[in-house]
């Protein structure tokens, strides 16, 4: 009888050490994987320091009698890797673009010329563009400045307008001017089918116009601005289609 029970109690041992410490090692967990890469999103807009709005006479440090360098500086924006300044002359249209790392750049430009300046923010992701702002870059100062040439409105360049077969249709005219010395006294509008230099609309203080004209054609205009001591600037040229 004792022998039994010990067998017994042998085999109850037995089995309760297999069944806690089982046949085979514990399995081990896969190593944790690379981390995720960082999310690249659009950098932010520039927020534009230097040269200030519609400031006129600003003195660059000068290379010659025709040109100097003139500093522009912005703020950081958030996400950017670089940034892209562009520089356009109103006058002729030109536009210089620069890229740097940095907060600042220094561009040599002609001097008594009208300018606008902006900065795009830049990364691996795309490219955010901000608030366009303008100056005149004057050799010495002056008493009065000619006005900003007027920034052309509507229609669009490159626009066509349906007539929707008729003969001929109203056409709406839109600018906008500005002048360092808030002194604007008239706009004159030309329009013809070829280069603009047709007068149409002599003075008139309004920034908008409309014109009655013939479908099938390509139409040209421009703004001319003059301020209260005569001084003059043009726009730049647009043109559109009328089908």
């Amino acid at each position: 009888m004792k022998r039994r029970l010990y067998i017994i109690a042998i085999s109850f041992l037995t089995l309760f050490t297999a069944l806690n410490c089982g046949g085979g090692d514990e399995p081990t967990p896969d190593p944790p994987g690379p981390p995720d890469p960082p999310v690249v999103v659009v950098p932010d807009k520039v927020m534009l320091l230097m040269p200030a709005d519609n400031s006129a006479c600003l003195k660059g440090s000068s290379e010659s009698g025709t040109t100097a360098s003139l500093s522009f500086s912005w703020e950081k924006a958030a996400h950017a890797d670089s940034y892209q300044l562009d520089v356009k002359n109103l006058l002729t249209q030109q536009v210089s673009s620069f890229t740097t790392t940095n907060l600042t750049y220094s561009a040599t430009l002609t001097v008594n010329m009208p300018y606008s300046w902006s900065v795009t923010s830049v990364n691996s992701k795309g490219k955010t563009s901000g608030a366009t702002w303008k100056f005149y870059l004057a050799g010495t100062a002056t008493s009065n400045y000619a006005p900003f040439p007027a920034e052309l409105i509507a229609p669009a360049s490159g626009t066509e307008i349906n007539a929707n077969g008729a003969a001929s249709v109203q056409v709406s005219f839109a600018w906008q001017g500005s002048d360092v010395d808030n002194d604007i006294a008239s706009y004159a509008l030309y329009l013809d089918n070829e280069k603009a230099t047709t007068q149409v609309i002599a003075s008139q203080t309004d920034t908008t116009a409309t014109q009655t004209l013939t479908s099938g054609k390509t139409y040209y205009w421009k703004v001319v601005t003059t301020d209260k001591v005569g001084n003059k600037s043009n726009s730049a040229i647009s043109g559109f289609q009328i089908k």
